[in-house]
């Protein structure tokens, strides 16, 4: 998994800090952006995975999936929200993530999801 490049999508600054130290410390690479636009005006084919928040400014996480979706349709996308409820964990599922969690996320279960959503792209 070492090899394996995240892309940390968050406006608030202490999460984005705490969430690309958390996938360092679990030896992934991870590049960390302030907000959607500044994520989907990269190149995307470096990325293995993609972990973003759902309430940001100007695009939101559901915007950030839409735009990643048309643009490069299999890599996972993983969503985060301090504001979880069923209608909003159901949008972003048939959005397309790969999994939704809930702010603040368990340590334990975000590289958890990171590894099942980079295991399943990769395939067997």
């Amino acid at each position: 998994m070492r090899d394996h490049l995240i892309a940390i999508v968050d406006d608030d600054d202490s999460v984005r800090v705490a969430l690309t130290s958390l996938a360092r410390s679990a030896g992934l690479r991870a590049r960390a952006y302030a907000s959607a636009n500044a994520f989907l005006a990269e190149d995307l084919s470096p990325f293995d995975c993609v972990v973003s928040d759902i309430q940001m400014p100007e695009l939101s996480g559901f915007d950030l999936l839409r735009a990643v979706r048309s643009r490069r349709a299999e890599l996972p996308v993983i969503l985060i929200t301090a504001f979880p409820d069923e209608r909003v964990r159901q949008r972003a599922m048939g959005g397309g993530a790969r999994f939704f969690l809930e702010k603040p996320c368990d340590p334990n279960v975000l590289i958890t999801r990171l590894t099942d959503a980079m295991e399943e792209e990769s395939g067997p």
